[in-house]
Parts: C-alpha cells; sequence; structure tokens
C-alpha cells in the first residue's frame, strides 16, 4: 500500500494508525509479561543447618565462600583442620517474596550455630578407642611413654620390652574439647580402669594381711568395705570387695639384675655337763653370709612375675652358731620345809626369764598320771580349765601365799574342799600348753609369782 505524502513525508492512513497503535500495545504486553515470568521465575538459595532455615542468598557461591572463610578462621585457632559438625543445606526457592540476606549477615547467622571437629588421631587398643590426640607424633610418643614408665619402674639392664595389646592409630575429626596431650594420654593408659574382684576371708586374715597380698593401698580396701561392721576383725569365709588398676596396656618388661642376698648361718648344738638342763650358752656367735645373684626377672605392669636366676657367687661364708646345751638335772625330794615339793622329779625348766617369757613357777617332770600332793594345808579355791594352764588347782594357804598345780590329767578335788599337807589333789598330764608331761608349780605371794626353790626343803 502505498502511504500519502505530504511535503515530502509520508503519513499513516486513519486505518493504519490503528493498527500501529494495537502493534505498539501488543509490544507492552509482551514486555511485562517476560517481566512479570522472570520475576516469577527466578529462584534464591535457602542457606540451612540441621532441618533450621538460617536465611536466604542470591548465589550459591556466597555460601561456598562463607564456608572456606570459617574453616580458615577455625584453622587458624585450633592449628589443625578441620570440619563443620552439621551439615549445611542449600536449597533454590522462589525469589517471590523471599528476603535476601547478605554475605555477613549469613556469616554472622552460620558462625553462631555451627560446632568444629578438628583432625586427630585416635589411639586403639585391641579394637577400642581409649585416647584422642593432636596428632601420630603426639600419640607415639604417649605409648613411649608408657613403656618408658615401666622400664624405669624397675631396676637392672633391660633385655627386652613386648607389649601384648593390638595398637592402632587412626585419623579422624574429633571434637576439639576431647583431644589431649600426650602426657594426659599416657596417665590415662597407665591409670586405666578400677577393675573388682572378691576375696574370701580365710583363718588368721586381716585386713592389712590382704592389702599387702593383693598389693592395694589399705585406707582403698577399707573404702571399697563399708559393710564391714569392724576393721580389726574379719569373720571367717566374708567376702571382701578387691579394687584394683588394670592399665588399658599390658607391657612385659624383661631385665637381668644383680643383687646381693645374705646366707643364713647355721646353728650347731653341743652338749654341757656344767650345765643345769633348762640352761644355754652361746660358745660362737652365728654371723650370715653374702652372695651375689645374678637373674633375670620379667616384669609385667610393674609388678614382679617371673624370675630365673642365672648364676651366685658367694662374697661371704656365714659363721656357724654353736650353743652349748646343759644336761645337769636337779633332783626334787620331798622335805619337812614349810613348803612340800608336789612330786618327786627332774626340774625341767626353772623360775624366771625363758626367751622371751618370763616363767612364773617351775616345771617337775613325771610320768603321766603321778599322783600330784599339796604343799601345804589350805582351801581350794580354783579347780578346773584355765587357758595355758590346762587342768589347774589353786589353794590359798593363808597369810597370802597361794600354790597353783597346772596341766593336770585329772582333778581329784573341787572348790571349798580342805586339803591337808601331802593330800592327792590331781594327777600329771599334758593339758593347756605343754610339750610333755610335768606339773608347772607356783607359789604365790598376794598374787605375786614368787621363786618355788625359796619355799621348798631340799
Amino acid at each position: 500500500m502505498k502511504l500519502p505524502r505530504v511535503g515530502g513525508f509520508y503519513f499513516w492512513g486513519r486505518a493504519d494508525k490503528k493498527r500501529k497503535m494495537l502493534f505498539i500495545a501488543l509490544c507492552c504486553a509482551l514486555t511485562v509479561l517476560s517481566i512479570v515470568t522472570y520475576i516469577m521465575n527466578r529462584s534464591v538459595y535457602a542457606v540451612s543447618v540441621d532441618g533450621k532455615t538460617l536465611g536466604n542468598v542470591s548465589d550459591r557461591k556466597i555460601v561456598d565462600r562463607i564456608k572456606e572463610d570459617l574453616k580458615s578462621k577455625y584453622r587458624d585457632r585450633l592449628g589443625s583442620d578441620i570440619e563443620f559438625s552439621q551439615d549445611i543445606q542449600v536449597a533454590p526457592i522462589r525469589a517471590l517474596g523471599q528476603k535476601v540476606d547478605t554475605e555477613q549477615q549469613i556469616s554472622e547467622k552460620l558462625d553462631k550455630i555451627l560446632s568444629v571437629q578438628v583432625k586427630a588421631v585416635a589411639i586403639e587398643i585391641d579394637g577400642n578407642q581409649v585416647a584422642v590426640v593432636k596428632d601420630k607424633d603426639a600419640a607415639e610418643s604417649a605409648l613411649q611413654g608408657v613403656k618408658d614408665y615401666y622400664v624405669n619402674a624397675s631396676p637392672g639392664e633391660l633385655v627386652k620390652i613386648e607389649v601384648s595389646n593390638g595398637i592402632k592409630l587412626v585419623e579422624k575429626y574429633a571434637d576439639p574439647d576431647r583431644v589431649m596431650t600426650a602426657e594426659a594420654a599416657k596417665e590415662l593408659i597407665l591409670k586405666g580402669a578400677v577393675e573388682i574382684a572378691t576375696y574370701k576371708v580365710k583363718q588368721g586374715d586381716t585386713l592389712w594381711d590382704i592389702a599387702k597380698a593383693q598389693n592395694i593401698p589399705l585406707d582403698e580396701l577399707i573404702k571399697a568395705n563399708p559393710q564391714l561392721e569392724s576393721e580389726n576383725r574379719l569373720a571367717l569365709g566374708e567376702v571382701i570387695n578387691l579394687k584394683s588398676i588394670k592399665p588399658l596396656l599390658d607391657v612385659t618388661v624383661t631385665k637381668k639384675v644383680t643383687y646381693q642376698e645374705p646366707i643364713a648361718f647355721k646353728t650347731e648344738i653341743v652338749k654341757d655337763d656344767d650345765l643345769w638342763k633348762w640352761d644355754q650358752k652361746v660358745k660362737q656367735p652365728g654371723e650370715n653370709g653374702t652372695k651375689e645373684v645374678a637373674a633375670q626377672v620379667v616384669y609385667k605392669n610393674g609388678v614382679k612375675v617371673e624370675q630365673q636366676v642365672l648364676g651366685e657367687k658367694v662374697l661371704k661364708e656365714p659363721v656357724t652358731r654353736i650353743v652349748a646345751r646343759g644336761t645337769k638335772a636337779q633332783v626334787a625330794f620331798r622335805g619337812s620345809g614349810r613348803f612340800l615339793w608336789p612330786l618327786v622329779g627332774n626340774i625341767t625348766s626353772p623360775f624366771g626369764r625363758r626367751g622371751r617369757e618370763f616363767h612364773t613357777g617351775i616345771d617337775i617332770a613325771a610320768d603321766k598320771g603321778t599322783p600330784i600332793r599339796a604343799s601345804n594345808a589350805g582351801t581350794v579355791t580354783f579347780a578346773g580349765r584355765r587357758g595355758s594352764y590346762g587342768n589347774l588347782v589353786i589353794v590359798d594357804h593363808g597369810g597370802g601365799y597361794e600354790t597353783w598345780y597346772a596341766h593336770a590329767s585329772s582333778i581329784l578335788v573341787s572348790v571349798g574342799d580342805r586339803v591337808e599337807k601331802g593330800e592327792e589333789i590331781a594327777t600329771v598330764g599334758t593339758t593347756g600348753r605343754t610339750t610333755g608331761p610335768h606339773v608347772h608349780f607356783e607359789v604365790r605371794l598376794n598374787g605375786e609369782p614368787q621363786n618355788p626353790l625359796s619355799y621348798l626343803n631340799k
């Protein structure tokens, strides 16, 4: 169609003008539609940790950049490679109506909520993780420290050291608060865990004996047994709790040791006719010798478990102790003095000190069943069994004097009986603490033992 021309210009016709307006309107509509479509379909990225949304960013790369910045900051502070304990999720969402955070805002939110784990090394013993340290050097230092402890705990020249456990060093990420120093890991392995065991009380046991035998401090043994009624008295068959430390690493140390040991002297007994039977005299003092012993000793966790003697060398010979023992016997017989002899026989033990004890009377040997007679007239005040005296008769003679007759096989009188001088009151026996048939005879004045020989007429 040819447009009309006026003054060199072409003008739309009326119909054409309408079509032009329609065209422009259509272009505008398409433009608005495109803008609206873009806005409707544009995405932002929601940032969340463990399902909790923290905010939105316009680009996924912003989160990657924030993560690297935070890792760098923690790495500088902790001195090790790190990783985040939580998982950071980044998911696209429609942007319409969503607020977009700045990089600084998202970084601060993540810094508050994230926890980190540091790269470390776990020490595993027999498949169980026992400690976590900074790195392999620290782990090896801790294990070597345990070995050195046991080597230094015992004397001698080191032959070999063995560890019976399986040990693995495993790289892993761990909570920074659980990472310990090499020294702390060594102490943990040495102290290990408290192991509980029990012990059944035997005849004669005391807590002190049990603590010593089990290598447990006495105060710890007492604390482990609050059920005990008395610390000084244990019931036969009673069950005692034992607490002991079980190290986490079993270390066996073998050493060669050299030490000196005494050689006990021997005692030789010789007879001496010039001494009474109850007397003896040391003619030559004994003296221990000395020997040098070379041995190989095995210690397990610091406790000696085995020893093999490799050789011995005598450094000094022992000197024999020679003791002269008397053979001369003193014969007792009845007389007419203030007190009669209770029977006729040899005195086998006199009045006075006998070793560590004090003998309060005299022992007169006789055959079992031999009559024992009252040394003087008096009243029987005791007739029965009394401790180490065995069967005992006590006669009160008045004026503070008493006579005692011990170890009898039979008693022929009762308390309250009046007896005459020379009357049969008992028979010789071996009751109580005695090594053979005899009568133990005492004279007492106001309760104090006197030497009977001072009162008997020979």
